[in-house]
């Protein structure tokens, strides 16, 4: 149930609602398929106010400008749409400004997590002063570690992580022996 209240599902939520809002529009207008059609359009146009307003603080500042005011018009757009076909009523005109605010406040609230990103997010880490010790996640960032039998013939490098798992395992560790007086 937590999956499904998170706050990120919010955008998705008012773009559902504002979608059945559309294809109520839809099939008053075109028809019995209508419902069809005005559902995909809902859908796409919710979906792009969902993602924009999560992302626009992201784009280049030439474009920004355009960004937010396709946002602005397509967010009074669909009231219009709405109104215009199902009337011109304060019930039908709350229904549907209020679904648009609710996806871009939920975009733009939810930011950066409501779309997965493929890139690895860069690290904003300064360089640090010499003389100053790494901790050992800094250290993995920087470079890959060898074996700690790397003295005795070992040449396996890499995380801290592999490295740990490999060090019981590694065919140079060197073998304790106690001698025993008899």
């Amino acid at each position: 149930m937590k999956k499904i209240l998170d706050p990120k599902n919010l955008p998705y939520f008012g773009a559902l609602v504002q979608a059945v809002l559309f294809s109520l529009a839809g099939q008053e207008q075109f028809g019995s398929y209508g419902w069809l059609l005005g559902l995909g359009v809902g859908m796409v146009v919710n979906y792009s106010m969902a993602y924009a307003s999560s992302r626009v603080s992201d784009i280049a500042q030439k474009r920004k400008t355009m960004a937010y005011l396709m946002l602005t018009l397509l967010a009074c757009l669909s009231p219009v749409i709405i109104c215009s076909t199902l009337g011109w009523t304060v019930a039908n005109f709350s229904w549907s400004i209020g679904a648009d605010f609710a996806v871009v406040l939920a975009g733009a609230t939810a930011g950066k997590s409501l779309i997965s990103h493929s890139e690895p997010q860069k690290s904003a880490s300064k360089p640090q002063a010499k003389g100053k010790t790494r901790s050992a996640k800094t250290q993995r960032k920087v470079s890959e570690i060898k074996c700690p039998n790397a003295d005795y013939g070992c040449t396996k490098a890499g995380t801290q992580n592999s490295i740990n798992a490999h060090v019981g395992k590694c065919k140079f560790a060197p073998v304790l022996a106690l001698k025993i007086d008899a």
